[in-house]
């Protein structure tokens, strides 16, 4: 009832957290939409993949890199996602570490989740986790290197107050009443009222008979009475008595806000009509919800697990490595390639951890077999495709030549016959010679820069070109750098020239 609700949140407020986290079991075995959204909210996070942060892992010993690696990627690791995400529904969760010796090294051989009733928070500050004690309101503190205990910031303040069933606890209580009120509903109006009608005249025993017959109908759908008597089936009219369902309105109305407050959107699980567009920004806020869960999780894992194993095996000194748990962004992937495809080349650096995180990738081991590049693509650096319209186009007037005036030479020097065969050859040309245009230009502001800002010294103040032309050939520009450029790459063009020729 809401008294009674009401009352188990006064009593959490004060420390009694036990009723409270009985209500929040209930209400994942009671309400399947409720179970269904918080279920998907918990899947995502524990499917992600841990990684080492390789950046902050250069400076720590290769040895508890390797170690921490084998500690998330075991199968035991899995189990302790799936009891931290517990945390969601009740505000916090206890997985207790059953440590173990293999190798040499302190291993954890269990993850076991622990019921939260069994543990409390201090009476103070109402945030620290605490082993359950009876005549103790505080509780006693739990041991270190023992526990992994999540606390997700699903709303600030006290740990308790931040599950989902604290915040949806009124709407699933409403959600009962009105699921309460439809079967009632349901049980009288469901089925059409039975009216039999008699006679005047009709002696007892034939209205025994009647009302025999329409106390049967709802059970054998059949019934036979004199002919003299009629049964009628009365249904009604409308559910709600003016249009529509207010029992299921009001059902969807709350099963739509836990979607909201859960996943962020209601698009992907009430089946609501909507474009591409809006179907992507509410895909973007459910990743951007993950990524914070990401985070949380990451921070738990690195200061309850990740500090002591190295601890217990490295000693107190000992560099930890950080674990992240990158989300991959599927949408982005075709146009974040694109972006690099075309910014990497022009000196844009990125780091491949991160790009491999973004597409959820993970890095190579030695004995890998590894993907390669094309031939003619060289790693680290763009290919270069070639200009294929300006070359057929080339082409194209080289056989014109053939054709017109019967020398059997192309515009370029190169030999063709009648068909045009050597064109290919022409082409290879043609891509080499913009090669080179493109090596000639890459370093022009260098170049052209510094006699740019000679000329605007120049032409500051003058009247006409002729006294700028007069400037310039007294002051006597620097052009050795243009000479050279052109002086190579003429050397280079005429050098290429005369090995097809």
């Amino acid at each position: 009832t809401p008294e009674k609700l009401a009352g188990i949140l006064q009593a959490t407020k004060r420390g009694d957290i036990r009723p409270y986290l009985e209500l929040a079991e209930e209400m994942e075995e009671r309400d399947l939409h409720y179970l269904a959204v918080l279920s998907t909210r918990r899947r995502q996070v524990a499917r992600i993949k841990p990684s080492i942060d390789e950046d902050k892992a250069r400076g720590a010993d290769k040895r508890i890199v390797d170690a921490v690696r084998d500690l998330v990627e075991a199968p035991e690791f899995r189990q302790l996602m799936k009891n931290m995400v517990d945390a969601f529904g009740k505000g916090f969760s206890v997985s207790e570490i059953v440590w173990t010796e293999q190798d040499g090294l302190w291993r954890p051989a269990a993850y076991v989740w622990r019921d939260p009733k069994y543990f409390t928070f201090d009476y103070i500050s109402r945030s620290e986790v605490r082993l359950a004690e009876m005549a103790s309101i505080d509780g006693v503190a739990l041991p270190p290197a023992k526990f992994v205990i999540h606390n997700p910031a699903i709303k600030s303040g006290i740990p308790i107050r931040g599950g989902f069933a604290w915040l949806a606890c009124w709407a699933w209580i409403f959600k009962q009443y009105a699921l309460k009120d439809w079967v009632s509903f349901l049980d009288i109006f469901g089925m059409p009222i039975r009216l039999g009608k008699y006679h005047p005249s009709a002696t007892a025993d034939e209205r025994r008979k009647l009302l025999q017959a329409v106390s049967r109908i709802a059970v054998d759908a059949a019934a036979i009475i004199p002919e003299s008597m009629v049964i009628e089936l009365l249904e009604a009219k409308s559910s709600a008595g003016g249009g529509g369902n207010p029992f299921a309105t009001l059902g969807d109305y709350l099963d739509k806000q836990m979607s909201k407050a859960i996943l962020g959107q209601t698009m992907t699980t009430d089946g609501q009509a909507g474009g591409l567009a809006q179907a992507k920004v509410h895909d973007e806020v459910r990743i951007d919800i993950l990524e914070d869960d990401a985070d949380e999780i990451a921070v738990t894992v690195n200061r309850d697990l990740i500090k002591w194993f190295v601890k217990l095996n490295f000693g107190d000194n000992a560099r930890a490595p950080l674990v992240r748990f990158p989300v991959a962004e599927p949408q982005d992937i075709a146009i974040q390639a694109t972006a690099l495809a075309q910014l990497v080349p022009l000196g844009l650096k990125v780091s491949q951890q991160e790009v491999l995180d973004k597409i959820g990738f993970t890095r190579p081991e030695a004995g890998d077999e590894l993907l390669s590049p094309p031939p003619g693509a060289a790693p680290g650096k763009a290919r270069v495709d070639p200009d294929t319209s300006q070359a057929v186009r080339t082409a194209a007037t080289a056989r014109q030549h053939v054709r017109g005036c019967q020398c059997g030479r192309g515009a370029g020097g190169t030999a063709f016959n009648a068909e045009g065969v050597g064109a290919a050859v022409y082409d290879d040309a043609i891509v080499e010679s913009q090669e080179l245009v493109d090596e000639a230009l890459s370093d022009w502001r260098e170049i052209t820069d510094p006699l740019l800002a000679q000329l605007l010294r120049l032409a500051d103040g003058a009247s006409s070109l002729e006294e700028v032309l007069s400037r310039a050939n007294a002051a006597g520009l620097d052009m050795a750098p243009l000479v050279a450029k052109l002086a190579t790459a003429t050397a280079i063009s005429r050098g290429l020239g005369d090995v097809k020729d």
